[in-house]
């Protein structure tokens, strides 16, 4: 009983509770949020709030993410070295939100950043068709990807980027006691933030367990790795 019940509480303060009320309904997050309303919500964005105080990954075990009744996100900033986990909270157009109880949220379409909330310095949306087709492909040149921020004066700027998406091999993942085959790619972009490299670990099927993608220039990298399905 004792064991259930941390547990439960766990996946409380991990935001399973709304995630479980909301289940994946469309509420209210849409990608084609107007430039002022994004311009107006990135304001108080601008400042990073504090890291999480306990990282997920001294917490997270093979029984507790067994026990997860919906889908699990674990998040690492590898900036400051710190690990928190999201929920899937709601799905529009595609787009799946995940989200944590302090407000901060990642939008992921087809496994891939398609925006992020509450970290400061965020990227409100991301144009990635042409990543999305080059993975399926098995990789393709002079791939375009464009970042939609918001720069020191409020003002929405896009970003484009040119990528070369290449396929480098396959690895085998060991995640909380369960292994899964993945191929990998890399993504390798240059443009007006910067060259970066991201990584994305691909099952068959098409699901990506894992990535290291670039958010901002100021954010860096986050990891993501899909816990469950």
């Amino acid at each position: 009983m004792g064991a259930v019940l941390a547990m439960t509480r766990f996946w409380r303060r991990a935001g399973l509770a709304a995630a479980l009320t909301l289940a994946l309904a469309g509420c209210g997050n849409d990608i084609r949020e107007s430039p002022l309303r994004l311009a107006t919500a990135a304001v108080a964005d601008l400042v990073r709030p504090d890291p999480p105080s306990v990282d997920a990954r001294t917490q997270l075990t093979p029984e507790l993410i067994a026990s997860a009744p919906v889908s699990v996100l674990l998040v690492i900033q590898q900036t400051e070295d710190i690990g928190f986990t999201l929920v899937a909270n709601s799905a529009n157009l595609g787009v799946i939100e995940w989200r944590n109880t302090a407000g901060q949220s990642i939008l992921r379409r087809d496994g891939i950043v398609a925006g992020t909330r509450g970290f400061g310095f965020d990227r409100m949306t991301t144009d990635a068709d042409g990543l999305i087709r080059a993975l399926r492909a098995g990789g393709a040149d002079g791939v375009v990807r464009v970042h939609r921020v918001i720069d020191g004066a409020g003002v929405i700027e896009a970003r484009q980027y040119l990528c070369n998406v290449r396929l480098v091999g396959t690895e085998t993942l060991s995640i909380y006691g369960r292994d899964y085959d993945t191929r990998t790619f890399t993504e390798s972009c240059d443009g007006p933030g910067g060259r970066f490299t991201n990584r994305y670990w691909i099952q068959p099927g098409g699901t990506i367990r894992r990535s290291v993608e670039r958010i901002t220039p100021e954010l860096g990298d986050f990891e993501f790795v899909r816990l469950n399905d």
